[in-house]
């Protein structure tokens, strides 16, 4: 039986979890992807503490804190540099680290198993490719990062592509039965679309529903970007 995977493509967001907004357009693909599973990379190598750091880290952690060691709404970084946000689930709250590691520019007709229709023709998929950390040693077993946009050259919002199921070119993910422990990661992607002329070179964190947690977080109004 071929797996049926489901594409919303918005005007705006590409979130990581099982959500659209906007103008949005739904299609079956029209051949099995013969996708593998989804990438559960959660190792624990550090037990140690509960608190997030503040300071800069070997990927070029943010420099710019708010309240608690969290990265201050509105930071740009680089890609490859860490951000650390607040983060809560099923009423256990934390931290994790959000590492834009690469953005990767595909072809169309990588989109053909979403079965897009007249909506990909002339488009180009670009993979945002995230590292998610475990900062404070919470349970955050099966989570899923939240809302991130990629970013055209001048800043504005790219075109995202919702995944609901399984696309081997750009797996969503989401945090594992390990991902308990500090120090703890796993990968996620962001699929958006490019017309010809322009390209994906950034991207953005926009949850705003942990300001809670931390004054200077607001991420929904002044998000943390990345920048190639």
């Amino acid at each position: 039986m071929r797996s049926r995977v489901l594409a919303i493509v918005g005007v705006s967001a590409a979130v990581l979890a099982l959500a659209g907004c906007g103008s949005e357009m739904t299609g079956t693909p029209s051949a099995a992807s013969g996708a593998p599973a989804p990438s559960q990379s959660s190792s624990a190598p550090d037990t140690s503490g509960s608190a997030p750091s503040s300071s800069n880290d070997s990927s070029g952690g943010a420099a710019n804190t708010a309240a608690g060691g969290f990265t201050q709404q509105g930071t740009k970084l680089k890609l490859g540099e860490k951000a650390i946000v607040p983060f809560k689930s099923e009423g256990k709250t934390g931290a994790i680290g959000v590492t834009v590691k690469s953005i990767d520019k595909g072809v169309e007709a990588d989109l053909a198993p979403l079965d897009l229709g007249d909506k990909a023709k002339g488009m180009t998929p670009y993979y945002v490719r995230v590292t998610v950390s475990n900062e404070s040693g919470t349970d955050f077993s099966y989570t899923s990062l939240g809302l991130m946009n990629a970013l055209l050259p001048d800043g504005s919002e790219a075109q995202g592509v919702s995944v609901i199921g399984t696309f081997d070119k750009c797996d969503s993910g989401d945090a594992g039965k390990a991902f308990t422990t500090k120090g703890a990661t796993y990968d996620s992607c962001v699929l958006a679309v490019a017309q010809a002329g322009t390209t994906v070179t950034g991207a953005s964190y926009n949850e705003g529903e942990y300001t809670d947690q931390a004054p200077g977080t607001d991420y929904g109004s002044k998000p943390i970007t990345w920048q190639s």
